[in-house]
């Protein structure tokens, strides 16, 4: 459901919870508040959570990239060690 979506069922509530009597809207409203409230925290920590995510797969490349570089560093300095060394 995407935020317009929901904005839009949240108001649409709300117009139904106003057209009720007095005494049946003020639970209504403070749970439809209270919704609206949870929904936004959602939203809030769900971009926080992609960003994290973004950075861990940025992270993961990058030691990828690291553990790669490494290895032919490694397969050079064998390399040079064989043609240096006269007993092999």
């Amino acid at each position: 459901m995407t935020d317009e979506v929901f904005a839009a069922h949240i108001e649409e509530a709300r117009h139904k919870i106003e057209s009720l009597p007095e005494n049946q809207r003020g639970p209504l409203l403070r749970f439809l508040d209270e919704t609206s409230r949870r929904q936004a925290n959602l939203r809030v920590s769900f971009a926080h959570l992609r960003r994290l995510l973004d950075d861990w797969r940025l992270q993961v490349k990058y030691m990828a990239f690291d553990l790669e570089a490494t290895r032919r560093e490694l397969a050079e300095l064998r390399r040079r060690q064989e043609d240096s060394d006269p007993q092999a």
